[in-house]
């Protein structure tokens, strides 16, 4: 549930409050399962690719799945790792 002014061929640029984390979760035999969304998107800068990523995939009754194991961690193309304190990138 999202709750705002909708700009037409934008979107809800300014959300009021609604619903802004949703995770479903199975604790399984073979470990935990799971969907999840952030229905506000991770960015609030349009110019940014994470603008309306989420809120699209919202839209359209879409989750991302939860990773939980180091290997289904590790396996994310997006993966970033970065040491705190030592200011560079693994």
């Amino acid at each position: 549930m999202i709750i705002g002014p909708l700009a037409p061929g934008v979107g809800y640029p300014k959300v009021v409050h609604g619903s802004s984390f949703v995770m479903a979760v199975e604790l399984g035999r073979d470990g935990p399962s799971g969907r999840q969304i952030l229905t506000y998107s991770q960015s609030a800068n349009p110019n940014s690719p994470w603008y309306a990523d989420q809120t699209r995939l919202y839209s359209g009754k879409g989750w991302d799945t939860v990773k939980y194991t180091e290997a289904q961690i590790k396996a994310d193309p997006n993966l970033r790792t970065y040491r705190v304190g030592e200011g560079r990138r693994l």
